[in-house]
């Protein structure tokens, strides 16, 4: 399901940490990896900086490329052992950094992106800014996003399998982070199973839109059997289409109307090793999986967390918004090479 990795580096130790990560999946899968440097451009958005300044004098943007150059080389060589028998791949791309990441993601055909967060300079700002929800609402492909103080565990044993957390809605879209969590956890534990459990947070009834029931016991008690049969249906379905993959599967109701809360602490109080989740759920194609949730999750939670676009998605945003030209420069002269992407 993963033959090509992408990772994007800042020129920080601590964006790097994703490599390892990336080499344990490549090579258990036999994917590629292209390791990705954004630059500035000479000229971003018709603004000019006192770093553009500098890059508009005469071969400016050529040295910075050169650097980016260099700086690729030297991770290339200093992973050597973790990368060995892997097709390692560099790309050196022009731009703000989450559209020139995620366009780099279309152009060189990726189909995963790992990134490590608490970068010093661009992934920093990308992770905990208003760049972060670009992660989470226009990657094209799946993105694991490491934290550096918790990474995937390295070692583990039959009696302690990867166990992974994905939250759902009852929506098919929310359901398309199944099988992509499915598959990157077994090539991250592999040899060892896995263990996936799936979390249905049941909104509390409400009246007028304002105030829970708390005295309708049978309103509450209908809408929890139906999220332990829609659980069970889930199960059943992906048992089915798992069958080549080492895997236990579990699943629980929650009655609650703190939906994102609910998630971070069944997830960090029940000792799971990596949260998967969809950018859309049962609000449809228009509207983020349970509002803000996943984003919320993504600032609040210290575990890995998967974040899976469902393909209607983008597709839908393809079909409506069109495409949009980008150039960029891999050379520092006149070649270019041009990106279509999605806005």
């Amino acid at each position: 399901m993963y033959q090509r990795i992408l990772v994007p580096l800042d020129g920080s130790e601590r964006a790097e940490r994703a490599i390892p990560v990336a080499a344990r999946i490549a090579r258990t899968s036999g994917a590629s990896i292209v390791f990705v440097h954004v630059v500035l451009p000479a000229v971003e958005f018709g603004t000019y900086t006192a770093d553009h300044l500098v890059a508009l004098k005469p071969g400016a943007f050529k040295r910075r490329l050169a650097k980016a150059n260099d700086y690729l080389t030297n991770v290339v060589t200093a992973y050597a052992s973790n990368l060995a028998g892997i097709d390692v791949a560099t790309d050196i791309v022009s731009g703000a950094a989450s559209p020139a990441i995620f366009s780099a993601a279309r152009w060189d055909q990726v189909d995963l992106v790992i990134l490590c967060s608490h970068g010093e300079t661009g992934l920093k700002r990308w992770l905990f800014s208003s760049v972060a929800q670009e992660a989470v609402r226009h990657s094209p492909v799946p993105v694991l996003v490491l934290n550096e103080n918790n990474m995937v565990p390295k070692a583990l044993e039959e009696t302690h399998p990867l166990r992974v957390l994905v939250p759902l809605d009852g929506s098919p879209l929310a359901e398309t982070a199944l099988e992509p969590a499915a598959h990157l956890s077994s090539l991250l534990a592999a040899p060892a199973p896995i263990e996936l459990h799936l979390l249905r947070v049941v909104d509390l009834p409400v009246t007028g839109g304002k105030f829970p029931i708390n005295s309708d016991a049978a309103l509450r008690k209908e809408a929890w059997q139906e999220a332990e049969a829609y659980l069970k249906e889930v199960t059943d379905r992906l048992q089915e289409s798992l069958v080549d993959v080492k895997v236990n599967i579990a699943s629980s109701a929650v009655m609650s109307i703190d939906i994102a809360g609910t998630i971070i602490q069944q997830a960090h109080e029940s000792g799971y090793d990596l949260i998967a989740m969809t950018t859309h759920g049962r609000n449809g194609l228009r509207r983020l999986m349970m509002g803000s949730v996943t984003e919320h999750v993504l600032g609040a939670t210290k575990l890995p967390l998967l974040i899976v676009r469902p393909h209607k998605v983008e597709t839908q945003v393809q079909r409506e918004a069109g495409t949009k030209t980008e150039e960029r420069s891999l050379t520092g002269n006149t070649e270019l090479e041009v990106i279509t992407y999605a806005m």
